[in-house]
């Protein structure tokens, strides 16, 4: 495995997008528990899109790590 700066980089951003979507969802859902107004929710939806760009960073960053070439 090359620990080299693009993959250090790459978890990084990864590793943001993964606080940043578990922070719009944590946020989200405390939202539509205290308002029942229409959309309150929506936050943790971009939060769930957050979490799956995050995870998919992290999964490219470290298979390139790993595969030579």
């Amino acid at each position: 495995m090359r620990w080299n700066a693009g993959v250090l980089a790459g978890l990084l951003i990864g590793l943001v997008w993964l606080v940043a979507g578990l922070v719009l969802v944590v946020v989200g859902r405390r939202r539509r528990q205290v308002s029942r107004a229409e959309g309150a929710g929506n936050m943790a939806v971009i939060g769930i899109f957050l979490l799956v760009v995050g995870g998919l960073t992290w999964f490219a960053t470290l298979l390139l790590a790993v595969v030579p070439g």
